[in-house]
């Protein structure tokens, strides 16, 4: 019986998201026997770096990639919001499986939605994005970097005194605790990240008989709209951790995508929408990104890559 190694990062969430993987698999080819190799990369070990301070593009998968470049893997599962938008020459992600929910939630302390927090009240998060959008809407909140897990993450409602935390629905819906949800945060209020709730398999370019097994696990609208998203942040020039939102869905066939870029401090949001053929995903991302870009995007983001020299 052949083996397929899988490259993932140790953590409980991570590791949820490779076992749906590995059902997808199990289910398209039960021959192969499945082995899940755990491997820590900067982003889990360096846990007191704020992510808004991250310069290095391969923060949550650089030792990953070297496994599978070396060959100790043949397959690797990420986060697809996780990776850099410009992967090495040598790789490729084979497959996006179904999306899970993308948006973003509130946990919140008594579990109050967002218009009933007091005035002043501090949430948790270590997203520029989620800053920008969350201080737009309302410019009295405090908001207070943390990092972590999601459970360590809920937590630190408790150790920082927080009135809540802002954490991505996939994750908390994966590790079954929907029941922590006070609120699913409408995309007007926060548009979620590129690419969020989506996994990416990666494997080496030159692996084709991977490729080909890859194939069976992708859906081919995920595949589409994540695409839209990925090429959307991919001309902004802009890594994970930017002020930058993007949403796109099928309807009727077409794909509608929404975008946003913003200030930190929320003062100044540009966003947009576009609609088109499923199959020039690539093309409308770009066409948003760079209509926004004109429009004042181009600013915001060379005035945040200067604060980061």
């Amino acid at each position: 019986m052949k083996k397929i190694i899988i490259g993932t990062r140790p953590s409980r969430l991570a590791v949820a998201q490779t076992e749906i993987v590995i059902n997808k698999l199990n289910k398209a080819y039960p021959e192969f026997k499945y082995e899940v190799k755990k491997i820590s990369t900067e982003g889990d070990r360096r846990l007191d770096t704020k992510l808004s301070d991250v310069k290095n593009k391969g923060f949550f998968i650089k030792e990953i990639e070297i496994a599978l470049l070396n060959g100790e893997i043949d397959l690797a599962v990420h986060s697809f919001k996780d990776l850099p938008t410009n992967l090495p020459e040598k790789v490729t992600i084979a497959a996006i499986p179904s999306r899970a929910n993308p948006f973003d939630t509130l946990v919140s302390k008594d579990n109050l939605v967002i218009d009933q927090l007091p005035v002043g009240a501090k949430l948790g998060t270590g997203s520029l994005r989620r800053k920008s959008q969350l201080l737009s809407y309302r410019n009295d909140l405090e908001i207070v970097p943390i990092r972590g897990n999601v459970e360590t993450r809920i937590e630190k409602i408790d150790s920082l005194d927080l009135d809540g935390v802002i954490l991505a629905a996939a994750g908390l819906e994966r590790l079954g605790l929907e029941d922590k949800i006070s609120e699913y945060l409408n995309p007007n209020i926060c548009l979620p990240a590129a690419r969020q709730g989506a996994i990416a398999i990666e494997t080496r370019k030159d692996d084709e008989i991977i490729i080909d097994i890859l194939t069976k696990v992708e859906n081919k609208d995920t595949a589409a709209t994540v695409k839209a998203e990925h090429a959307f942040l991919q001309f902004l020039e802009a890594g994970c951790h930017a002020p930058i939102g993007a949403y796109a869905e099928i309807n009727k066939g077409n794909i509608e995508l929404r975008g946003a870029v913003g200030t930190v401090d929320g003062s100044k949001i540009y966003s947009g929408d576009i609609t088109g053929a499923r199959e020039d995903y690539g093309q409308l991302g770009r066409k948003l990104a760079e209509r926004l870009y004109d429009q004042g995007a181009k600013q915001i983001l060379a005035e945040l890559n200067e604060e980061e020299i």
